[in-house]
């Protein structure tokens, strides 16, 4: 094995062997290289046993690329060291000893659907409204309490605000005693029992510590509460334990990763060995320069600067638009340049954003540049959920007879018409030779189904005619406010106050800024929207040599690289998020989303704001991020000539130009854009972070330093100092 072609942190990372030590490895320091030369370096050259050596890291495909790299080193064919993810290995140790836990071996493993399921069961047993407290929050924060490695026991009641929390708290016990009852676990329990069981039953963490002479975790920046216990568990007395992560690349905190636990490693295993891997091999200095002068602004972080021997490289590219459309019509000129100009293909691009909704008007503008493309981790606009279900309300208003739709809509949101209740509608249907809404029109009269049934069909159907009366009178626009309106989507989604819901309610925001440009072009109509709508997915089946551009939000993109990166809505409500400009620590994740997407790019990185966005169903001035502020000009060129890609935009479907037509700027609205830095007479120094209305009914959400949190005040009322 040949260490002389490791830099001299890695050589030393690699050689470590007795005692805690953390490799801070940064963005592209080459950290796979150095986990794979270790286990290898430490069976190959200090004879260590294999099985003595325990590799955890996060997916499964990592655990896999990991397991064949050290067999390509080791070549032999004799025992192998443990790599797997934390639910691997949770999993093995589990099936072998839950018995001490009660459990029988045999456990069932509950997915997200058999947990909704039980946990409606306990709340019809516990006499919980599913309408007052939504199913899926409560469960999320129960996954929160067991993230945090908090058992039922463990919570205080008292300190908890009255809501969905408390709620789920107070279910917390019955849900887990309804898994016993059913010899099951769900996928929280996997990390939280194994850590239980060795703190439980001191015998077998002995056996276990033992055993494993040799851990490493990799990415552990992102580890929760109950993955950092079972760390120090197994390593509380042979502590060979080898953390490798990047504080800086901590963006994953909504899902239970606590920055802490890398933060305070030295501090619990005291002589701890720090090594940092500060030498980039992917990106050029000026990229490195441009995300180090971001992410440095952290207080919470270990300091560490990025460096490289790659070429300088050029400047980052900062585009200044107008709005969302010359944006889009920009990314799409600049992706066509690259490919022309510089040889590159779709496959080495990528456009990160940090909101799913935002890829709508990229995707438009790439589809009428014929550049095929995919949307990773999710799927295109028009294929999400929650908005094939409301556009399915519109098809069976334009066509009574599409019968598809209307089985997509009919329990949608759930309105307890049962599977069996329709099967015998659509078998009269078909005796009768009517359509499935004739059908439902007529179970009343025929008795189709029992009462309490026909009652939820005939509701259903009202809600129909109601919506085709809007339909006929009114435009498309108010029709997609009624539907969601009026057909309970808008409910659902709030009452379900979870992160997945909220950005569900963003994508039918962004679908009524796609219709509100379909009403703005009075040629436009319902049906030629909706058939564009269904040929989307034809980019799909493209078999194009030059490979397809990629889209994703920043927190899909970890782990990946591309020679050209395009980062769009660099602005203060988009990146920072307007959801954690009221949050420091959640402030500081959103540099460090920054400092992620910035980092993908090797050869050329583009950035883009709006002066003004439609987004989310409404217009706003929003102020250029923060972010920006922190890059030296040295490294940076802004290019604020957004007019020239108004004038370049593609046609729109309808026609018409593609530059949006916006209402007139008022003063106040570009005095106080999301963003706004404000002192209040009574409240002191505050940031918008939200804002509805207009003019004389402008509302503002503030939020103010502690202790005065949160305001809603209005704008022409409230007396507020711009900073």
């Amino acid at each position: 094995m040949n260490l002389e072609s490791l830099n001299p942190q890695q050589h030393q990372a690699v050689c470590h062997s007795e005692g805690p030590s953390m490799v801070v490895a940064g963005a592209g320091s080459g950290k796979t290289r150095v986990i794979t030369y270790r286990i290898a370096h430490l069976i190959r050259e200090r004879g260590v046993d294999p099985e003595s050596v325990l590799a955890i890291t996060f997916t499964n495909k990592a655990a896999g690329e990991m397991k064949e790299r050290i067999r390509g080193m080791l070549d032999h064919s004799g025992a192998s060291p443990w790599v797997s993810t934390f639910h691997s290995f949770c999993l093995r140790m589990l099936r072998k000893h839950i018995t001490e836990l009660g459990f029988s071996n045999d456990f069932a493993i509950y997915d997200s659907q058999d947990q909704l399921t039980l946990i409606k069961q306990c709340m019809k047993a516990a006499q919980i409204s599913t309408d007052a407290f939504p199913p899926k929050s409560l469960l999320n924060s129960i996954s929160g309490f067991k993230n945090d490695f908090l058992l039922p026991e463990q919570l205080d009641l008292d300190s908890m605000p009255y809501g969905n929390q408390m709620k789920a708290a107070e279910l917390y016990p019955v849900y887990q005693a309804a898994l016993k009852s059913n010899n099951a676990l769900d996928f929280d329990d996997l990390l939280a029992f194994t850590a239980r069981l060795f703190q439980q039953v001191s015998s077998l963490r002995e056996h276990y510590d033992k055993k494993f002479q040799y851990i490493l975790v990799d990415e552990f920046q992102d580890t929760n509460a109950a993955q950092y216990e079972l760390v120090r568990l197994l390593s509380k007395d042979v502590q060979n334990v080898c953390v490798v992560g990047d504080d800086d690349q901590s963006i994953y905190r909504w899902r239970g990763a606590n920055i802490e636990n890398i933060l305070k490693f030295e501090k619990d295993y005291p002589g701890t060995t720090v090594i940092k891997l500060e030498e980039n091999y992917r990106s050029t200095q000026n990229i490195l320069n441009a995300a180090g002068s971001v992410v440095r602004e952290n207080l919470n972080r270990n300091e560490k600067t990025l460096w490289t021997q790659n070429e300088k490289g050029d400047p980052v590219v900062c585009f200044k638009a107008e709005d969302e459309t010359s944006e889009a019509a920009f990314v799409c000129d600049r992706i066509q340049n690259l490919c022309q100009e510089d040889g590159f293909s779709f496959n080495e691009i990528a456009v990160l954003y940090r909101t799913n909704a935002q890829s709508r008007v990229i995707e438009d503008f790439l589809r009428k540049s014929q550049i095929p493309y995919q949307v990773i981790g999710g799927l295109r606009f028009y294929e999400r959920k929650e908005v094939k279900d409301v556009l399915a309300y519109m098809r069976v208003l334009i066509n009574p007879e599409d019968s598809v739709s209307l089985k997509r809509i009919v329990n949608v949101p759930a309105r307890g018409i049962g599977k069996t209740s329709l099967e015998k509608v659509e078998a009269f249907c078909r005796q009768k030779d009517i359509t499935l809404l004739e059908g439902l029109r007529e179970v009343g009269r025929e008795r189709l189904v029992g009462t309490a049934a026909a009652r939820k069909i005939e509701d259903f159907v009202s809600i129909i005619d109601h919506l085709d009366q809007v339909f006929r009178q009114s435009n498309p626009l108010e029709l997609l406010t009624e539907v969601i309106d009026r057909s309970g989507y808008a409910v659902m989604l709030k009452n379900e106050d979870t992160r997945e819901s909220k950005g569900r309610m963003e994508n039918l925001n962004e679908l009524y800024s796609a219709v509100e440009q379909l009403v703005e072009n009075e040629n436009g109509s319902l049906r030629e929207f909706l058939d564009s709508t269904a040929l989307v997915a034809d980019l799909d089946n493209l078999d194009d040599e030059r490979g397809v551009l990629p889209l994703m939000t920043l927190h899909t993109c970890k782990g990946l690289e591309y020679s050209a990166v395009f980062v769009v809505g660099m602005e203060n409500g988009l990146l920072p998020h307007a959801s954690s400009m009221s949050d420091s620590a959640e402030y500081e994740e959103e540099r460090r989303l920054c400092y992620v997407g910035f980092t993908r790019a090797k050869k050329k990185l583009f950035i883009s704001h709006a002066r003004r966005r439609r987004i989310y169903g409404n217009t706003f001035n929003y102020m250029p991020s923060d972010f920006l502020n922190s890059i030296p000009d040295e490294v940076m060129v802004r290019e604020p000539n957004f007019q020239d890609y108004q004038m370049k935009s593609p046609a729109t479907q309808y026609g018409e130009s593609a530059s949006t037509s916006f209402p007139v700027k008022t003063e106040s609205d570009e005095n106080y854009s999301i963003g706004t830095k404000v002192l209040h007479p009574k409240f002191g120094s505050g940031i918008v972070i939200n804002r509805t209305g207009e003019e004389e009914n402008l509302k503002l959400e503030v939020f103010f330093k502690s202790p005065h949190g949160k305001k809603k005040l209005a704008a022409n009322l409230a007396n507020l100092i711009i900073q």
